[in-house]
């Protein structure tokens, strides 16, 4: 940001500048001098009642400029189709993935999400997609450690890229069609309801890439920490349980007659990597 210290920006360039902010800013961005400072606040609000700025979060001197460009959806010329992603318990047989849609795989702690990320990369890592995997806990002797536990895969095999990350993850994920986004997992540690936002900024930029998003959960709940806040762009969404998963929404399934959401299915984890199921789903009984 410019400090006009000692000038007042004309008010033309103002609106030209607020324009090109990619985001919420603060009068104290364009100057320290209080004076000045009540004069931006006042051409600012004269660009708010024109329709150029908003106030941000109720905030004293804080605006964000109005976007009113909109990007237009071409139904009918389009290439609808969706991905091939492999998912684990057969989810893939029941619902549809497409590009830039979001997965959420929320779990207790414990409860093998690890384990699932570790087999979504080793069975999608032949069909095309450039895979990355973001984790927030392990280092790379611990991963490594990890992906020893599977027997049928030599470590040189693997083929995907791993990253040490525990936020931003909007700011460094891979975008496009073909991009395999894993993040294990996405750490929240007080006011929840901001996961949601977090989520939605992932989401916004895929530009056709698939991000599976991993949660903490407590135990005997159907969403991560953040509630309800977690599903607002979600595709697909499944809760982990000891030795349970259930699906908790699910807005692309295959068979309109056969809604899986609120189906479970149970499964036992061995030696921290295979994932056996049992046949079949059901409804938990009330």
């Amino acid at each position: 940001m410019t400090d006009y210290a000692d000038t007042i920006m004309p008010e033309p360039l103002m609106e030209y500048w607020v324009g090109l902010a990619p985001g919420a800013f603060s009068v104290a961005h364009l100057t320290r001098k209080m004076d000045l400072q009540q004069l931006y606040i006042d051409m600012c609000e004269r660009l708010v009642q024109k329709g150029t700025l908003e106030h941000y979060n109720d905030l004293r001197g804080w605006y964000v400029p109005r976007r009113t460009d909109l990007v237009e959806l071409d139904y009918v010329n389009t290439d609808a189709h969706e991905v091939d992603l492999w998912l684990p318990f057969e989810i893939s047989d029941i619902v549809e993935i497409h590009e830039g849609n979001v997965i959420i795989i929320s779990g207790a702690p414990n409860s093998g999400k690890t384990a699932l990320f570790l087999n979504i990369i080793k069975e999608n890592r032949h069909k095309g997609w450039d895979i990355h995997y973001f984790s927030s806990e392990m280092g790379a002797a611990e991963l490594q450690k990890r992906l020893k536990k599977f027997p049928d895969i030599a470590i040189s095999q693997w083929g995907f890229k791993a990253y040490r990350r525990s936020e931003n993850f909007h700011d460094v994920i891979k975008k496009g069609p073909n991009s395999l986004n894993l993040i294990d997992f996405m750490e929240v540690h007080d006011e929840f309801y901001k996961i949601g936002k977090a989520i939605k900024k992932v989401h916004d930029a895929l530009d056709g890439a698939i991000a599976i998003i991993g949660l903490q959960k407590n135990p005997g709940n159907d969403q991560g920490l953040g509630g309800y806040r977690t599903m607002e762009v979600t595709r697909l969404a499944v809760a982990l349980d000891y030795g349970k998963i259930k699906i908790t929404k699910a807005k692309n399934f295959r068979n309109p007659e056969k809604n899986p959401n609120g189906k479970m299915k149970d499964f036992k984890l061995v030696a921290g990597c295979q994932i056996i199921a049992n046949d079949g789903w059901y409804m938990e009984k009330l």
